[in-house]
């Protein structure tokens, strides 16, 4: 038998503490909401690349303002929503390199008439694999949920015949956004309730 890792549960408690307030979901879904719009919108790639770099300082500092004054510092080797917001990332242009393949080889780039409708099932599979992961280091059950959702939705907006409502390329967009949605709600909610119940932390503000 292997031997555990006896540092392990100290290191799921700090991905815990990290997660706890809930900022790490707001600026996950943030992020989600761009990559989604870029499936529209090809040049905003290059801005999300960018927000793929500043968004974990930025979830640092939102973060250290909200929770170590109210549950403590915790020092971590990598801001914990980096793979997440890689994973978000990568299902998107995953994707859409798959899309540009088929189309290109179809005749135009990006022609929706050669658009497959499959493409949620590509990027759920991405996302899913990114809260997984999340859900194995912090062990925390919603992201096991976010990861079943993942799956869920990609399924549901690729066979689910909404007619010429939409393009093909809408079911992608849709979904992304949807989950997008989730964190969102599932950030907003979580952090309303870390600030109700966590009071900040009384310090001596005079000496002696």
């Amino acid at each position: 038998m292997p031997a555990t890792d006896p540092l392990r549960p100290l290191q799921q408690r700090a991905y815990r503490h990290a997660f706890a307030d809930g900022t790490a979901d707001i600026v996950t879904g943030i992020f989600a909401l761009m990559v989604g719009g870029a499936t529209q919108n090809r040049s905003l790639i290059g801005l999300a690349a960018i927000y793929l770099v500043v968004l974990p300082l930025g979830w640092r500092f939102f973060s250290q303002q909200i929770s170590s004054r109210r549950i403590g510092y915790a020092e971590l080797p990598e801001d914990p929503p980096r793979t997440l917001l890689l994973a978000i990332m990568a299902a998107g242009v995953l994707t859409l390199g798959i899309v540009a393949l088929i189309t290109l080889s179809n005749g135009r780039l990006w022609s929706l008439d050669h658009w497959p409708d499959w493409t949620p099932l590509v990027a759920g599979s991405g996302l899913a694999a990114g809260f997984l992961v999340t859900a194995v280091r912090a062990a925390l059950p919603r992201y096991y949920c976010f990861a079943a959702a993942s799956v869920g939705g990609a399924v549901f907006f690729w066979i689910y015949p909404f007619g010429p409502r939409i393009n093909p390329s809408d079911r992608l967009t849709l979904f992304i956004f949807a989950i997008a949605g989730v964190l969102l709600v599932s950030g907003i909610a979580i952090l309303a309730r870390f600030v109700r119940t966590h009071p900040v932390l009384q310090t001596e503000e005079h000496d002696g």
